[in-house]
């Protein structure tokens, strides 16, 4: 071809590419026409998906009912220090006859002789009969001891409110994850689909230069194979959508097919901490380490409760026992008050034993402190270094958006003085929209590494 029928070829290419390019932006502006009358979906914030979970995940759920069994459990045996009242009754019938025998003078030697003057056999015949107990009894030497199970049950108490409050952290955590998760696939989408127009429109205009036989038959494949690289990737990032919201409205305890739409993330906060004073506040919140340290404390009043058996039960009681339809001879009342004691003088090194065992479970729990304390720190500062990569990650995606948008702007200068090609300008807006996706998507990793953060410290 001349170079001045190329000249000429290519003037009347570019005005076409021009026209085409306007027809681009007319169709572009009544699509996002449509899209602007279609149903609207719900709102979802992260504040709403945080408070309906914490309403109905299981998990936390389970955690709480443990919280108030414990509590119950307590409650329960802080009634041992009171009296133990008991009642005990039974009715029978004599299979054999029972006899009662009243030695000469068992009953007394009067003027008028011994009574009774010789023995006597009084016998009772096979009958119904009836009778009935009742004593109470309020503890005294066991008092310590109750005590101090009752401070290692309420201790426990308080452990069972660490792990609900672990396990609502847990549960936000992955609530924060799940939704940026969903804004990171959103993003991704909304920017395979914005460069769609420009794979479309290069496939167009390489059809009709193959035509003109001004590009190569594997110029055209290429476009057409780059075309439908992107529309798979259009299925795929749709696909990834759907999962990722239907793994949040899993976490939020209601339908999986319940349809949303999440709301832009707010910019990156400039808050810099150090990795010394966020472990600091760590060692004071993460509910975890509480929850070993108390674990500890527990372990010291178990093992001070079973020193305490050594020491003989003494109790202050109260008995009556009556009976019916057994004889006249015997008496039909009794009555006692007193002191009760039961002790254990000799029990083959059991309670030292067992005193032993309690003892090294408190050695254990401290054990665990120190592993749980090195945990919390190592967590603390993976998490810091995480958040500070992705906030220099987002610095970097953010110039590359700037340089994108001002390209675009030099660009759609350059074809307002036809000194551009259509596909330049398809190809300056596809890589702003690039650029606007990977921002967005850096901005989704810093605040999931900055929901870790926040998970780390023990804060919600």
């Amino acid at each position: 071809m001349q170079p001045t029928a190329w000249i000429k070829h290519n003037g009347i290419k570019h005005r076409r590419a021009l026209r085409t390019a306007r027809w681009a932006v007319v169709f572009g502006t009544l699509t996002l026409m449509a899209r602007g009358q279609e149903p609207s979906v719900p709102v979802l914030t992260l504040e709403q998906a945080i408070e309906q979970a914490v309403a109905n995940n299981s998990a936390l759920k389970t955690a709480s009912l443990e919280t108030l069994r414990a509590t119950d459990d307590l409650a329960a045996n802080r009634t041992r220090r009171f009296a133990n009242t008991q009642i005990t009754a039974f009715g029978a019938q004599l299979l054999t006859k029972p006899s009662i025998t009243f030695q000469q003078g068992s009953l007394g030697v009067y003027s008028i002789g011994p009574i009774p003057s010789t023995n006597q056999k009084i016998e009772i015949a096979r009958k119904p009969v009836a009778g009935m107990s009742a004593s109470i009894a309020q503890p005294l030497s066991t008092l310590y001891r109750i005590h101090l199970q009752l401070k290692a049950l309420a201790v426990g108490v308080e452990s069972t409110r660490q792990e609900e409050e672990k396990t609502r952290l847990e549960v936000v955590d992955r609530i924060r994850q799940a939704y940026y998760s969903v804004v990171e696939a959103q993003s991704g989408l909304d920017s395979l689909q914005a460069s769609l127009p420009y794979y479309e429109e290069t496939k167009r205009l390489s059809i009709e230069n193959r035509r003109r036989e001004t590009i190569l038959e594997s110029d055209l494949l290429g476009a057409d194979t780059q075309l439908l690289k992107t529309k798979n990737a259009i299925s795929d990032a749709k696909d990834q959508l759907a999962t990722s919201g239907e793994k949040l409205n899993d976490l939020m305890g209601r339908d999986i097919h319940t349809p949303f739409r999440v709301v832009d993330i707010n910019a990156a906060d400039n808050q810099v901490e150090t990795p010394e004073s966020l472990e600091e506040l760590a060692l004071h919140k993460r509910p975890d380490l509480k929850k070993a340290k108390l674990q500890v404390q527990q372990a010291d009043f178990d093992a001070r409760a079973k020193k305490a058996e050594y020491i003989p039960d003494v109790s202050f009681g109260l008995s009556y026992y009556t009976t019916a339809n057994f004889t006249p001879a015997l008496p039909a009342n009794i009555t006692f008050v007193g002191l009760q004691l039961t002790w254990e003088p000799w029990d083959w090194g059991r309670r030292r034993e067992e005193y032993a065992a309690k003892r090294v479970k408190e050695q254990q729990a401290k054990v665990a402190v120190g592993a749980t304390e090195r945990a919390v720190l190592l967590e603390v500062r993976t998490a810091w270094r995480q958040l500070e990569n992705t906030r220099r990650q987002l610095q970097l995606t953010d110039a590359t958006e700037r340089t994108a948008r001002q390209k675009l702007q030099e660009v759609q200068e350059q074809f307002r003085h036809e000194a551009a090609l259509a596909k330049d300008l398809f190809s300056a807006q596809s890589d702003l929209a690039s650029a606007d996706s990977r921002e967005q998507q850096a901005l989704a990793a810093f605040w999931q590494a900055r929901a870790d953060l926040k998970k780390a410290i023990g804060e919600e």
